[in-house]
């Protein structure tokens, strides 16, 4: 079934692997543990920042700011969730010896159901064995799917051993489906494997192949390929099923762990709680390796060194202080939201950049919030009132293009150096703005000039502010033009 083989780490050992318990080749092939200060360094992402920088025009420097998008500062939240893992996947790993004659015999077992799949037996809730090994369940938005990736690059996720001729896949990560079907989740962990080893093994046409036969292949791929543990992300999408699509999943988790002893990390946002805890019986089954809840930040030390990470990378060349004004307006204005925090400090400072402001105010963080992330103010809203039950209709945040944002904001940096000298009305101002306008849109003399003189009014006094405004508008045309196509199409 293999059609291309995916490049391999070919395996380097830390001790001479053999068929004790202590000589596996699988843990042997792992880098060595991590201290606290080194995970928390994995975990790390930074932008570059050289104050040299500052030197360059507000277009330039909007590059800078935009790759601020993907900060990370880690905590100890962030730590305990990489300890855990670290640990699954060894201990998952020690129970699985590919040396041992046990192995062997469970990897035949695994082949033969694999070929009578049409036979294979459904289990139910087993009452010794948890169901999941951890979970990881917050609020969308807190950096809980960002973590794990990190985490999990910290592995090779595929490892060749010559010596034993073993393909050892150290990591596997699959979504669950939005509609919470088992079976196109099965399909799902398929096609992670395909893309790790450069397989086929995700039929073509799937309407007629059974969840049974989706199962057998998964269970036989996690045992020949020695799967040190399978995260599953977005499993609250598996709410949206009607009763039973909820028992079915978690006998199915039953039955990979019982038989296999995978280990699983099941990520997801509060209502993926409705999934772990069927009922009390259940409940009791987060996992042998417990669980994590990531809520919104409070006011204390973990919100105040993001925002102070966050404010040292400023690509304004007076940056001032950062008072506690500023800090009280950035909560009141995300709610403690990580993805918030740092997203709507990004389009701050692209919006001060596009004003020709070199100093981020609080008065100015609330006008972007309000006005850019429109979108989000209801779920803020619920989240400022404390009520659970306002707070319970958005325990879920609804994607959002924050490139998008971003590209919008840079685009309305005029590419020209502004002139400080004062600028003679009429056909000058309005054929400069179209210049500048022209440059940044692409767009021919003549559009370029119709859109500028469309927004232009006696209140303007420099190019820079009419050009500022005919964007805006090309854009706010835009949008409205991408709304009515969607409308339509609906």
């Amino acid at each position: 079934m293999h059609t291309e083989i995916a490049r391999p780490v070919i395996a380097s050992y830390r001790a001479k692997p053999g068929p004790e318990s202590d000589r596996n080749p699988l843990e042997l092939a792992l880098p060595a543990i991590k201290s606290d200060d080194e995970w928390l360094e994995q975990l790390a992402v930074a932008p570059v920042f050289d104050e040299a920088q500052l030197a360059d025009p507000a277009y330039i420097r909007s590059y800078h700011v935009a790759g601020l998008k993907d900060l990370c500062v880690p905590a100890e939240r962030g730590r305990h969730v990489a300890r855990r893992v670290d640990q699954l996947i060894r201990h998952g790993l020690a129970s699985r010896h590919p040396l041992t004659r046990e192995h062997f015999r469970l990897l035949q077992r695994e082949y033969a159901l694999a070929q009578e799949s049409g036979h294979a037996k459904k289990l139910t809730f087993s009452k010794m064995c948890p169901i999941c090994s951890f979970s990881l369940i917050g609020v969308s938005g807190m950096g809980k799917s960002t973590t794990m990736e990190s985490v999990l690059a910290a592995y090779p996720q595929y490892i060749f051993h010559p010596d034993y001729d073993l393909h050892q896949v150290v990591w596997l990560k699959a979504e669950c489906p939005k509609d919470g079907s088992v079976k196109e989740l099965a399909l799902n962990i398929l096609r992670a494997f395909d893309n790790v080893l450069g397989t086929t093994h995700t039929p073509r046409v799937t309407n007629r192949v059974t969840l049974d036969t989706l199962t057998a292949q998964i269970k036989l791929l996690a045992m020949s390929h020695h799967l040190g543990v399978l995260v599953l992300d977005e499993l609250q999408n598996v709410s949206v099923r009607k009763s039973g699509g909820r028992e079915e999943l978690m006998n199915w988790f039953q039955e990979l762990v019982n038989e296999l002893k995978l280990p699983l990390i099941l990520l997801g946002t509060f209502k993926a709680l409705s999934v772990l805890q069927l009922d009390a019986r259940h409940s009791r089954r987060a996992g042998i390796m417990g669980g994590a809840t990531w809520r919104p930040l409070t006011r204390g030390p973990e919100f105040d060194l993001l925002l102070e990470a966050l404010w040292a990378f400023q690509w304004l060349r007076e940056p001032g202080e950062l008072t506690d004004v500023f800090k009280a307006m950035v909560y009141e204005e995300t709610q403690g939201v990580i993805a918030f925090m740092v997203d709507m400090f990004v389009v701050c400072q692209l919006y001060a950049l596009s004003h020709g402001k070199e100093t981020l105010t609080p008065e100015m963080f609330k006008q972007v919030a309000r006005n850019e992330f429109e979108f989000l103010q209801p779920l803020l809203a619920a989240l400022r009132s404390k009520q659970p039950n306002r707070m319970a209709k958005f325990e879920d945040v609804d994607a959002y293009d924050i490139d998008e944002i971003i590209e919008r904001h840079r685009q309305l940096i005029p590419k020209a150096t502004p002139s400080h000298s004062d600028e003679r009305p009429g056909t000058s101002l309005l054929a400069r703005a179209a210049s500048a306008v022209r440059s940044t849109l692409g767009l021919s003399e003549s559009e370029a000039r119709s859109l500028v003189a469309s927004v232009l009014t006696a209140a303007h006094k420099s190019h820079t502010g009419l050009t500022q405004d005919a964007l805006k508008a090309w854009f706010k045309a835009q949008e409205a033009a991408k709304e009515e196509t969607h409308a339509y199409a609906a």
